[in-house]
């Protein structure tokens, strides 16, 4: 048996943000997923500018925008330019498409913050709301017949949605710490950063500003690009993030993947077989790259 056709039509339209508006508008939404009603209303603190239930459902907008057809997602795919977007999100799981079970883990990535909602030193927080989310929708989505696939790429989605600022609080992070970042996400390291940025997007809601996503892109740029590096099959790498990071001091995201995807690409080609000839050829590749965008 498959999971509620009205809720796959709603995750795997056009505009799943409207589409899924439309169901709680007609109470269908929290019908199916009961847990997100005691999210409408509740107000959250500081730089947050809907309530939950609002925020969640924005959240699928940000989505929406980031990998649909508009400016927005064409400066994303261009800011990953070294890698296919589109045939890296073109996946299955259970049957159901990637990019809806996509849209379905960020429409419920903070449904736990009323639960675990609690004051600290005077501020409201919501400690672990990930895994508690994580662990209250394995629940619900197997009861809603989803596989049992599917139920672990969204909760894992929920769990980990910010992991990303976590990895980074210590910087530049090791690359023990990023393999098991990418170990602990089945290595779907891009639709978790696309929930986490959705979610930094639709917390700020309007005065979210092309300059916080161009600055959101190129940490997720970093983090697909550290992610890549760790994970390739092979040899192990002769020069890592962590070298062109200190010794080429290379902030961008996008530049980092870049450059690290041609000194792979030449290793595994032979072309080079030292670290002195791979710092070499990454320094060339930097200022050929930095050239062409002058």
């Amino acid at each position: 048996m498959q999971p509620p056709a009205e809720l796959l039509d709603a995750l795997a339209a056009p505009s799943a943000f409207a589409a899924l508006t439309a169901l709680d508008e007609s109470g269908r939404l929290t019908a199916l997923i009961p847990e997100l009603e005691v999210g409408r209303g509740f107000v959250q603190p500081e730089l947050h500018h809907y309530t939950v239930l609002e925020h969640n459902l924005r959240a699928v907008e940000a989505l929406d925008a980031a990998t649909g057809a508009g400016e927005t997602a064409r400066e994303l795919r261009d800011s990953l330019h070294w890698i296919d977007v589109d045939a890296s999100l073109d996946r299955e799981l259970d049957g159901l498409p990637l990019m809806s079970l996509l849209r379905l883990a960020t429409l419920l990535h903070d449904v736990a913050k009323p639960h675990t909602a609690t004051m600290v030193d005077g501020a409201l927080r919501f400690p672990r709301h990930g895994p508690e989310g994580a662990d209250m929708m394995r629940d619900r989505l197997a009861l809603l017949r989803f596989g049992d696939d599917a139920i672990e790429f969204v909760a894992k989605m929920i769990r980990y949605h910010l992991r990303p600022g976590e990895l980074v609080r210590t910087w530049p992070p090791t690359d023990r710490a990023v393999r098991k970042f990418v170990s602990d996400l089945d290595g779907h390291v891009l639709p978790l950063m696309l929930v986490n940025l959705s979610d930094g997007w639709a917390t700020r809601g309007p005065g979210y500003t092309r300059e916080n996503f161009r600055r959101h892109v190129g940490f997720l740029n970093y983090v697909l690009a550290r992610s890549w590096a760790v994970s390739d099959e092979g040899e192990p790498p002769l020069i890592t993030g962590e070298d062109l990071i200190r010794e080429l001091d290379l902030e961008s995201g996008r530049l980092l993947g870049a450059v690290l995807t041609s000194v792979r690409r030449a290793q595994a080609a032979g072309a080079v077989s030292t670290e002195a000839e791979a710092m070499e050829l990454a320094r060339e590749t930097l200022a050929t790259l930095r050239g062409a965008a002058t």
